[in-house]
């Protein structure tokens, strides 16, 4: 897949438009029917994005992302996708829509294929929505590919709702219409090693400073190193130890006895096994983690 950062001449192109947060289950769809199209009809498929969330721009409170722009395009890649065009919002937030369309997509990408969420809006004051997009495809010619609502259940798959499950705690929810574990990527760093003098050695990285926070406490998971291995992760602050209230991830790979420090480690998130809280003593939270320990090991042995 072939990334720009800036609009080029590319024409006859089939389009997927959507800032993909996360690439869940239901973006996961929408792009796989622009792939499948192209390919249907010799055409290229890609798809054009943002570098920040457009959400920023209008909601008061930050909005953090589900994954990163690294981990966002490498699942647009595995799609199939031949272009994807990340782009500076702030060069297109005050275009009309019907400007956009015509003088930014149209005039650029002569599209064959045009597809979007049901809820999709451009254009500035978000005037542009999917009634634009079909009203104006004959005109442009381009058919217009519209993803209806997605659910599981009765739970709508939507970047918005596995944001608020991840805030929440409901990881193994979240997971479900993720189509994929949520995850982090960070270089691994020196600790304290208080967890190795414990007997239970950790790699430690930090959050991401745009990634949605899961609560503190003890999850199940992976570790993505060379290879896949099962871990128990703790993230939080370590409330049993005093001096300190800095956050990190602190990851005690199953099966593993190497010094990774300076590489780069991806967490994979399953399971929350219990709240992080503060022990009486060290003894205590010995006693504890090789219970985590345990229930990890059960875990991966059915994952």
């Amino acid at each position: 897949m072939k990334i720009f950062r800036t609009i080029n001449h590319n024409p006859d192109l089939a389009l997927a438009l959507g800032y993909f947060d996360g690439v869940h289950l239901a973006h996961q769809k929408l792009i796989s029917h622009v792939v499948d199209y192209a390919k249907e009809n010799k055409k290229k498929s890609a798809v054009i994005t943002f570098e920040i969330n457009p959400a920023n721009y209008f909601n008061k409170e930050k909005v953090y992302n589900i994954c990163s722009n690294e981990e966002r395009l490498e699942r647009i890649e595995a799609l199939g996708v031949d272009f994807a065009y990340i782009l500076d919002f702030e060069q297109y937030m005050q275009y009309e829509a019907l400007d956009y369309l015509e003088n930014v997509l149209v005039k650029n990408f002569q599209p064959c294929c045009i597809a979007t969420g049901f809820n999709h809006k451009f254009g500035r004051g978000k005037e542009g929505d999917t009634k634009l997009l079909s009203k104006y495809s004959d005109k442009f010619g381009y058919k217009y590919m519209e993803l209806s609502v997605q659910k599981i259940q009765t739970c709508l798959i939507s970047s918005s709702n596995i944001r608020d499950m991840i805030s929440n705690g409901h990881i193994r929810n979240a997971n479900l219409l993720l189509g994929h574990s949520f995850s982090l990527k960070n270089n691994v760093v020196k600790g304290d090693a208080i967890a190795r003098k414990l007997g239970f050695p950790t790699a430690n990285i930090f959050w991401p400073n745009n990634i949605v926070h899961l609560p503190h406490g003890v999850y199940f998971g992976y570790a993505v190193v060379d290879k896949t291995y099962p871990a128990l992760i703790n993230w939080g602050v370590r409330p049993t130890f005093d001096g300190s209230d800095e956050e990190v991830v602190e990851v005690h790979i199953l099966n593993f006895d190497s010094q990774i420090y300076g590489k780069i480690i991806r967490v994979l998130f399953l399971m929350k096994i219990r709240d992080e809280f503060k022990f009486p003593n060290k003894e205590a939270l010995i006693k504890q983690i090789q219970e985590d320990v345990e229930t990890a090991k059960k875990l991966a042995r059915l994952s």
